[in-house]
């Protein structure tokens, strides 16, 4: 089938948003394999998209509307809600482990005439279907199923130019998800009918405080004459040896050392090369402060990885060594909400209440007391809603690897505190960690 509308969501399915494979060719080409089956994906920061434009008889709950036969055709406000219901059924979606169901936001209906379908010349109805998936937390995967299908036979076409009779599969489908206006790919077929869409993992590659808190290393490099050293020694054992003898003696074997020592010493030099590691950059206290802060948040950072080795990882880059497993229990413990059924909560936001350092000048750390709240989304019986909780803790700050990084953590006081929405942020608020 060929669109003639100029919008630019249709160029956008022209470029290559088709759902099922297939031949597009010019108009002036007899047969052309066209599925009239199109959906248009894209992930918005508040919602999933999916319009769909799709032929009528392609589509069960549209089956009784045929091109032109005169019937009042349903738009968003008189439609079925079983038109909801069955794309929800038929193709579900789950976002971050969760099915959700689909809000018609908009139905429309287009006759048109003498078009392909499936290599075949035909007239037909397109339905186009707009369907909303809010969304209230980052996304990390979307898992797409599809279960509109077409007979299992392969269509076969003509090909204009070889006159050769060409096969297709309409159960390949290939799908395009766009993504801050990237398109990125979703293959389904009718024997593996799910696809699992992975976000692209947030970048922790580089140290929150690699500008203030790294150690500069340097390479000197220092040769030793070793000729002249073994005259050294030579004449040190000259010396011993003739050390009960007269004084003109002992001093021709010194002068005689010395002399020689000074003439070879540039012979049989060898190089050494060593590294010097000098003391990372001091804090004050604003340092210290906004140095805290950033390996802090990178702490809860680390838990939007997916896997447990991952989060191990980047902890790691945030906590020394000997932290990262009991702070990785304690933060995976805060994170459960026990009186919620062990509902799991998403950290949306981190706020900073109070933060006091003090240097301990003889062991080169500093010791902080932090007040915050962390702002998350609780996810609970197929619905969410906002939790928020404060702390009080006290953590050090060490050197490890030239890095300054929390060596110690004691939580002194928890507690839920009224929720507050995303939008209800401080200036000192994270907003995405």
């Amino acid at each position: 089938m060929n669109f003639h509308s100029t919008t630019e969501h249709m160029r956008k399915l022209a470029l290559g948003a088709l759902l099922l494979t297939s031949l597009i060719l010019s108009d002036s080409q007899a047969h052309t394999f066209q599925t009239n089956l199109y959906p248009d994906i894209e992930l918005k920061e508040d919602k999933l998209v999916i319009e769909l434009w799709i032929a009528s008889f392609l589509f069960p709950p549209f089956q009784h509307i045929n091109y032109g036969d005169g019937k009042e055709r349903p738009n968003e406000n008189s439609a079925p809600m079983k038109i909801e219901s069955f794309f929800n059924e038929t193709c579900p979606v789950s976002i971050n482990g969760i099915k959700q169901m689909p809000q018609l936001e908009w139905l429309k209906f287009e006759e048109m005439e003498e078009v392909s379908h499936l290599g075949q010349t035909t007239d037909l109805t397109m339905a186009k279907l707009k369907f909303n998936y809010p969304i209230k937390e980052d996304v990390r995967n979307i898992k797409f199923g599809w279960g509109l299908w077409f007979p299992d036979e392969p269509i076969t076409v003509e090909d204009p130019e070889s006159l050769e009779t060409v096969s297709h599969d309409p159960n390949v489908l290939d799908m395009l998800i766009f993504v801050e206006g990237d398109a990125q790919p979703l293959y389904i077929s009718k024997a593996e009918p799910e696809f699992i869409w992975h976000a692209k993992p947030k970048a922790f590659s580089e140290s929150p405080v690699n500008s203030t808190g790294t150690a500069t290393v340097t390479t000197q490099s220092t040769q030793i004459p070793l000729a002249s050293v073994l005259i050294l020694f030579v004449g040190l054992l000259l010396f011993i040896k003739v050390a009960r003898s007269n004084v003109p003696v002992k001093i021709t074997v010194l002068a005689a050392t010395c002399i020689c020592s000074f003439i070879f010493k540039g012979s049989l030099m060898i190089e050494f090369n060593q590294s010097d590691r000098s003391a990372p950059p001091q804090l004050d206290k604003e340092k210290a402060k906004n140095t805290f802060t950033k390996l802090h948040r990178g702490i809860y950072r680390a838990f939007e990885s997916e896997t447990e080795d991952a989060i191990y990882n980047n902890l790691a880059k945030s906590v020394t060594h000997n932290l990262v497993g009991p702070l990785y229990e304690d933060i995976y413990q805060s994170l459960i909400m026990r009186d919620e059924g062990g509902a799991v909560s998403r950290v949306n936001r981190i706020e900073y209440l109070d933060i006091q350092t003090a240097k301990d000048e003889k062991h080169e750390k500093h010791q902080v007391s932090c007040n915050w709240q962390v702002h998350g989304t609780v996810r609970h019986w197929g619905h969410s809603h906002f939790r928020s909780n404060e702390y009080e803790a006290d953590y050090e700050l060490a050197i490890e690897n030239g890095l300054w990084k929390i060596s110690s953590s004691n939580v002194n006081m928890q507690k839920r505190v009224r929720s507050k929405k995303p939008n209800e942020g401080t200036p000192n608020s994270d907003q995405k960690s």
